[in-house]
């Protein structure tokens, strides 16, 4: 077998109009771009070590802590002088503070006052919210030219400026809105950028060097589509395995922090941890950030049509991918149940975080500690569901059935705090089961997720419908805080747990609505939708 060759020149073959898919043939190397540049060992390092800095452990869990502290606190004084209104004989001890056994945490002012949980919720909502817009509205850009590495690049760059913006806020006489005005744009960004890293990686899969070496073989297209979606999926687990390493690092590197600034964290806490936190995800984040941007190859898509407006653009294409549900049915059952899913275990996820957060009275040490159970333990659940699905050969479907079911499995848990006084999430052991079993179980479907789709979409609409998977996953977590409203009014202080129920229902119909999506009726879509994009275009050069 000879070498792939990253400068090999084929000659372009003349498609017929009347093409199809047709597995056991050979396959034809321009169908494949076998003429642009092969992915080198060190760029698909980079690559690898930008998610290792992206990781998400500082906005969603880390410095998050400094905000949700600060609205706790403002919290605190609410139910004290709540509490102050109350007959002696009904009154909380003076030391009593708000949470599950005295009085549901609100945040606000005067009768305009909330649910801190509702808060965390609507806060993390808008951000999602506003990404969505975003997106919709110029992620179809990312796949013309290099415009998605372009707004990769900036939203990279405004998210860890912003990161280092945190330590000058002062967590005990700070103002908790401006805070949490600041975490906002930071996950805004954060999302941004973590949306379209997601769109580059199916393009790097299909000019793998195992890929070139099967087209340069003669492979049949079954065996280079088959070698395209094992790429997929490695490329897609190794890089979350390494986001995971990456949120684990920092969190030791904090541990070791947090003693340095207070010997005895267990007695008390040093506020600036916090801001700490904030300066350290943030730097780590930028040295992997800039040998990705070094080190990509930079491949172009094509130009933007003449009489495109590059501001409405994303608007008309997301309009177009909507009328596609009838050429291409598998994406859009699998976006209606993955927004389903994803609603009700994102809302389950920041549920439990609060519950955590108050049970541990935002205790940095423990909070760190908790956080490096979830991040060691979701290296090990990448680990094994990467070697099932190898060794078994397993589709992606399948192990991602397998995570979908078992965290669901796993939040819903917290239902039976609402008839227990001592389960379902209210001991520190089921706080532990929780941090180790989200990252056993919920880690794998970051990876999955993404591979699944690519199963299931036309590689040269690769941004377009990754910008709308992302705005899936960001609307998702909205209505999650409307839901959450209604139960507060209605229930009062049972609201951080009978919450769980409705969040629940909604991720099992998330999951059986997936169940209706079919990769193998998926790919002949996509073929059928990619043969007559050729028809057209080869029309529109004839005109």
């Amino acid at each position: 077998m000879s070498e792939a060759d990253p400068e090999k020149k084929t000659e372009v073959v003349e498609i017929p109009s009347d093409a199809a898919y047709k597995p056991n043939a050979i396959a034809n190397p321009a169908d494949y771009m076998r003429s642009v540049a092969v992915v080198g060992a060190f760029e698909l390092w980079s690559y690898y070590l930008f998610y290792n800095g992206n990781n998400g452990g500082g906005p969603n869990s880390g410095f998050a802590g400094l905000v949700d502290k600060m609205a706790n606190m403002h919290a605190d004084k609410n139910f004290i002088e709540y509490n102050a209104t109350l007959p002696a004989d009904q009154a909380f001890p003076e030391d009593a503070s708000c949470g599950p056994s005295t009085r549901t945490c609100m945040v606000g002012y005067g009768s305009s006052q909330m649910p801190l949980v509702s808060f965390i919720l609507l806060r993390t909502g808008l951000a999602q919210l506003v990404v969505a817009f975003v997106l919709i509205s110029l992620g179809g850009l990312g796949d013309y030219k290099l415009y998605g590495r372009t707004f990769l690049f900036w939203s990279t760059f405004v998210s860890i400026t912003l990161h280092f913006c945190f330590a000058f806020v002062d967590v005990e006489n700070g103002s908790w809105i401006l805070s949490t005005v600041l975490l906002f744009f930071t996950l805004l960004t954060y999302n941004m950028s973590l949306s379209f890293f997601f769109g580059a990686f199916p393009r790097l899969a299909k000019h793998m060097p195992s890929v070139y070496q099967k087209i340069d073989d003669g492979a049949t297209v079954k065996e280079v589509d088959d070698e395209i979606a094992l790429q997929r999926s490695r490329i897609s687990m190794i890089s979350t395995y390494w986001s995971n390493i990456g949120w684990a690092v920092p969190l030791l590197i904090y541990l070791g922090i947090i003693f340095m600034l207070n010997p005895d964290p267990d007695a008390g806490q040093t506020y600036w941890t916090y801001n700490a936190s904030a300066i350290l995800f943030g730097a780590y984040w930028l040295v992997f950030a800039v040998p990705y941007f070094l080190l990509d190859k930079k491949r172009e898509g094509p130009e933007i049509p003449a009489g495109v407006n590059i501001y409405t653009e994303g608007l008309r294409q997301a309009g177009e991918a909507l009328k596609l549900a009838k050429k291409l049915p598998q994406v859009w059952w699998y976006f209606v149940g993955y927004f389903l899913y994803c609603d009700g275990v994102n809302s389950c996820g920041t549920l439990l975080g609060n519950l955590q957060g108050q049970y541990i009275s935002y205790n940095v040490l423990n909070s760190n500690l908790f956080n490096l159970a979830q991040a060691f333990s979701s290296m090990l659940g990448c680990l094994i569901f990467w070697a099932v699905q190898k060794q078994f050969r397993l589709p992606t479907k399948v192990m991602l059935q397998a995570s979908v079911v078992t965290t669901i499995l796993m939040y819903s848990w917290a239902i039976v705090g609402l008839f227990s006084k001592t389960l379902g999430y209210k001991s520190k052991a089921e706080f532990w089961f929780y941090n180790i079993g989200a990252g056993l179980f919920y880690a794998p479907f970051w990876a999955l997720q993404n591979t699944y789709l690519t199963d299931l979409i036309p590689a040269k609409k690769a941004y377009l419908f990754f910008g709308l998977f992302g705005i899936m996953s960001k609307c998702s977590a909205f209505v999650g805080p409307l839901v959450n409203f209604l139960i507060t009014a209605i229930s009062g202080g049972s609201a951080d747990y009978i919450a769980f129920i409705p969040c629940t229902v909604i991720s099992i119909a998330g999951f059986v609505i997936i169940q209706y999506s079919d990769p193998v009726k998926g790919r002949a879509d996509v073929v059928k939708f990619e043969e007559e994009e050729r028809e057209r275009e080869a029309a529109a050069l004839v005109k």
